[in-house]
């Protein structure tokens, strides 16, 4: 009796397991964080010595998906520390540095689907079993969760390895590009490793870099991050947004990539790199430089995470603002003057042949929708200096990346003014950058807004030919493409 007073005066810590599992399980909102996260265990969890294959099956009729592994697969005690919510990870636990810190992969299936059924052999035996959402909704406070046994050990002559099958997914599709891309983003650090998607073997997704610069961290910055080494690309040419940047690593472990506040500045999209901090590991301060969400990002309240931003953030300023530099004296030899005036007949022809393309094309859903002929807008010369379109002469800030607020005076396509292409711009202080260019352009001749505009630039010979950068509606054309160096030296 006393001991049960005593307890009733007592207050304990306690965890309402069900919801804990589908709260984290919603972190995992779509089908390429779910399925990098079991991907990721299939290359992580080997025996010594092997190469890891992981096949992911995507079903989108079935909405099913697998992911088979070739790891060392678990026994009954690997099992039951699977299902231990933000159990500790028993290789950290020896020593080795792993992705795995907070336990909750096991939740990632529920983030889309209903089922989870792991399938896993190892040493000669072979354990399935199973966890549905529905069960999992049906529990009470801190009640824990039975997970469903198929089979336990039994005896097998599989190799091992582990199949994780997700199925009753609810999303309306399963992208499988993206899929494919995120995968790819993420092999840069196994390289003996290979990844198949349905048919689809990923392939390490890596820029043609054509200069290499090394930092090492000084002072104060040394004592917090250690003896590490900060690299830092060159691209020849400008980068999609999931490839440039430094990327952070700790033992291998890759945990965010970043510019560090130059962003959007003039040449940043050129930079990418990398920097291994093992003490991101090792930091036992109170406020932890990681979260449990997979976010891909860091927490910028953490002592050692603010050191590496800062020391990433100054020296690939460094190297951008060569680059600008070096970018400024190209431009002003009197070669890239003649080219440019040829890259400006060429974004006529192609901006007068997509005008006239998409004058028909709005003619044709006017017909069809009761609305207004829009035609073509066109800007005369001799305009305010003041009346600015994207480009790369006049300081100015971006208002609206993507181009004006609309058409009016109806819905759709329907309005009195078709919208731009470009970003929309106006005038910035002399210390902006140059992203904008007079409306008029040269000469008494009008000229159609926005559209597209051609530039050629070096851009190593290992690059493309060409490359179409969306973001800035420009054609950039390689120089020193091994099928363009002869015309153009």
């Amino acid at each position: 009796m006393s001991s049960k007073i005593e307890s009733e005066n007592k207050l304990f810590v306690k965890s309402h397991v069900p919801r804990d599992l589908l709260q984290n399980a919603a972190l995992f909102k779509n089908e390429k964080l779910v399925i990098w996260e079991y991907v990721s265990n299939g290359l992580e969890y080997i025996e010594e010595g092997t190469n890891p294959i992981v096949f992911v099956t995507i079903d989108n009729r079935n909405k099913q998906i697998s992911i088979k592994d070739n790891g060392r697969g678990m026994d009954w005690k690997g099992l039951q520390n699977f299902f231990i919510m933000h159990g500790e990870n028993l290789d950290r636990k020896k020593g080795r540095p792993v992705r795995g810190m907070f336990g909750t992969g096991k939740s990632a299936a529920f983030g889309i689907a209903e089922v989870l059924r792991v399938r896993t052999v190892r040493n000669g035996k072979r354990s399935i079993v199973e966890l549905l959402r529905s069960e999992v909704s049906k529990m009470n406070r801190e009640d824990p969760i039975p997970v469903r046994t198929i089979d336990k050990e039994k005896p097998t002559e599989e190799e091992n390895g582990t199949i994780i099958e997700i199925e009753d997914v609810h999303l309306q599709k399963l992208n499988q590009a993206d899929v494919i891309k995120y995968i790819e983003r993420h092999l840069a650090k196994w390289r003996n490793a290979t990844v198949y998607v349905n048919n689809h073997e990923c392939e390490i997704s890596e820029p043609v870099s054509v200069s290499t610069y090394s930092f090492k961290p000084e002072g104060s910055l040394k004592d917090i991050l250690g003896d590490v080494e900060l690299t830092i690309r060159v691209a020849g040419e400008p980068l999609d947004k999931d490839l440039f940047g430094v990327s952070i690593y700790s033992n291998g472990i890759w945990h965010e990539t970043t510019l560090a506040g130059i962003d959007g500045r003039e040449m940043a999209q050129y930079i990418f790199g990398e920097i291994d901090v093992p003490k991101l590991d090792e930091d036992n301060s109170p406020i932890t430089p990681f979260d449990l969400s997979r976010s891909m990002h860091l927490n910028p309240s953490n002592e050692i995470v603010r050191a590496i931003y800062t020391f990433i953030g100054s020296k690939a300023d460094s190297v951008r603002r060569m680059l600008v530099k070096d970018e400024k004296e190209r431009k002003a030899s009197e070669n890239a003057k003649k080219l440019a005036k040829q890259a400006e007949s060429i974004a006529d022809i192609i901006n007068e042949d997509f005008q006239d393309f998409r004058s028909r094309l709005l003619k044709a859903k006017a017909r069809g929708t009761k609305g207004f002929d829009t035609g073509t807008e066109k800007v005369s010369s001799g305009t305010n200096d003041d009346d600015l379109i994207f480009g790369s002469q006049i300081p100015a800030e971006i208002v609206e990346p993507q181009g004006d607020f609309g058409s009016e005076g109806g819905r759709r396509v329907s309005g009195k003014d078709p919208r731009t292409l470009s970003p929309q711009v106006t005038k910035g202080s002399p210390n902006s950058e140059k992203l904008g260019k007079p409306s008029n352009g040269e000469g008494n001749s009008s000229h159609s807004r926005g559209g597209f505009h051609v530039e050629f630039k070096p851009m190593s010979k290992d690059a493309n030919r060409a490359l179409y950068v969306g973001s800035e509606r420009t054609i950039y054309i390689n120089i020193e493409h091994p099928q363009l160096v002869c015309v153009f030296h």
